[in-house]
């Protein structure tokens, strides 16, 4: 039988998740990315232009900075 207030302490942990914190491939390659860039760069991760027969994965795009 499983202990109510175990059950209980961890549902709040799992509703507070946020999935923007999440580890992904193209979060980790973005952050690979931008410690190496020069200052005022940015690395955006966006989403693909759709495509006639289905979606694309989204891509990473290198913002230079303003002059």
């Amino acid at each position: 039988m499983a202990d109510p207030e175990m059950t209980m302490s961890i549902a709040p942990m799992v509703a507070e998740f946020e999935f923007e914190t999440v580890s992904t491939p193209l979060r980790r390659a973005a952050g690979r990315l931008r410690a190496v860039l020069p200052p005022g760069w940015r690395v955006e991760i966006v989403d693909a232009p759709p495509r006639r027969y289905g979606n694309r994965a989204p891509l990473l795009r290198v913002v230079m900075p303003p002059e």
